[in-house]
């Protein structure tokens, strides 16, 4: 289990600095990492279809909001929302939905409900630093580590041998989460262009 002070002090090791004893610390090294945190968090979340963080809801169409031309029916994405992994016309998600467009913050199909699986930023999903698997956290050290070299050691040559690791650590973090699931998941539609801007509108009720 990891936490925001254990992941600042991974990147801090990865720097050849000094550790913190609190988030409350003052100087340079804590500050640069608390820019980059909630970024750099995001990021790492969005760059894979991480098992810990899936999430699949049943999603409603928007009531009076509809399609002027082609799909019918509009749909919100959820407010967690940080990357598509698929439509399913099932509460199982195993049947996937192949015909459905993937906008900025809404889907579109000819379907009134569908379930929508994605990978969440939730307190209770991908939010949820207990559910991280070391190679995740390692990953996110590293990044946080490359984030923050300039800025903390003002080092160029380390932020490049930092990003050979930053690549290293996603490999075998993904790698790692794949060979962890416990059931096949079908891959989104290659068709489909994954919109990465978030919902502002509610989210709906979820299927665990």
């Amino acid at each position: 289990m990891t936490d925001q002070l254990s992941l600042y002090n991974g990147a801090l090791i990865k720097l050849g600095q000094p550790r913190l004893a609190a988030l409350t610390d003052e100087g340079k090294a804590r500050r640069a990492l608390d820019a980059e945190y909630a970024k750099t968090v995001k990021g790492c979340l969005e760059a894979a279809f991480w098992n810990f963080g899936m999430r699949l809801v049943e999603l409603e169409a928007t009531p009076s909001v509809g399609s002027n031309f082609g799909y019918q029916y509009v749909f919100d994405k959820p407010d967690d929302w940080l990357r598509t992994a698929g439509v399913t016309t099932d509460a199982y998600g195993k049947v996937p939905l192949l015909e459905y467009d993937d906008r900025a913050s809404t889907i579109v199909a000819d379907r009134s409900t569908i379930y929508f699986r994605y990978v969440s930023n939730d307190e209770d999903y991908g939010m949820d630093l207990g559910l991280w698997p070391q190679t995740f956290v390692d990953y996110v050290e590293t990044c946080l580590a490359w984030a923050t070299c300039e800025e903390v050691t003002g080092s160029a040559d380390r932020k490049d041998r930092l990003e050979k690791a930053r690549d290293k650590a996603k490999y075998k973090a993904s790698n790692t989460d794949a060979m962890n699931e416990a059931v096949t998941r079908y891959p989104p539609p290659g068709r489909l262009v994954q919109s990465r801007g978030s919902s502002s509108r509610s989210r709906p009720a979820g299927l665990r």
